[in-house]
């Protein structure tokens, strides 16, 4: 039996990815100063911080939370609700909200 010049071909990009694929060790390499890293990247971590302001607590990058607050703030001033009762062992005691 003859091997095909077609049939050498595809045993060799079968086997390929498994002659290549090697494991090394990975190393965690702190960036920042405060923790191990190198201490000239601190002006440039601090520059970058810095442009980018105050994140989403600024501009319109902030959600709109008027209707959370709205929902809120009327929170327990409903007055045709019972007050309401913790029911212990089958006895009712009202509490003060």
């Amino acid at each position: 039996m003859q091997i095909s010049a077609a049939t050498l071909v595809s045993l060799l990009f079968c086997a390929l990815p498994v002659i290549s694929a090697q494991a090394t060790e990975q190393v965690y390499r702190p960036v920042s100063p405060t923790f191990g890293g190198n201490p000239l990247n601190g002006t440039f971590l601090l520059s970058t911080a810095q442009a980018q302001g105050l994140g989403a607590k600024s501009g319109q990058n902030s959600p709109d939370l008027s209707g959370l607050n709205a929902a809120l703030s009327n929170l327990g001033n409903s007055t045709s609700v019972a007050t309401p009762t913790i029911i212990i062992n089958g006895t009712a005691i009202p509490t003060n909200p």
